[in-house]
């Protein structure tokens, strides 16, 4: 499972990592009082339907102005120009763990806009 070995792969270098089982639960955890995110992976289409890693990057970003985004999208040609995103990156399914390591590594020491394939 794609969410396992993205959060091995961060843990091994170092992060801490909360994990949600959905858009909904995400947004819930980054809207309580003692959460500390400092940065959002999540993916751009979670569930059909439903929110998506927009809606909580959004959320996030409505929350904590400047936290950085980690985006992974299998869908190919994703119109991602058109969301204008500061200080994230979005990262093209299938991808190499260092590739999502390196991308919040980079912006949470740059808070450079970076756009990542």
């Amino acid at each position: 499972m794609i969410e396992e070995v993205v959060v091995s792969g961060l843990e091994d270098a170092g992060y801490a990592v909360a994990t949600a089982q959905s858009a909904e639960d995400a947004i819930t955890l980054l809207e309580k009082a003692d959460s500390v995110v400092r940065a959002v992976v999540t993916d751009v289409n979670l569930v059909p339907n439903k929110l998506t890693g927009w809606d909580v990057a959004r959320r996030a970003r409505e929350l904590t102005a400047d936290i950085p985004i980690v985006y992974m999208s299998g869908a190919s040609g994703h119109d991602w120009t058109s969301h204008g995103v500061p200080n994230s990156v979005l990262i093209a399914k299938p991808f190499a763990i260092g590739q999502i390591v390196t991308a919040v590594s980079q912006l949470l020491n740059a808070g450079g806009s970076t756009v990542g394939e």
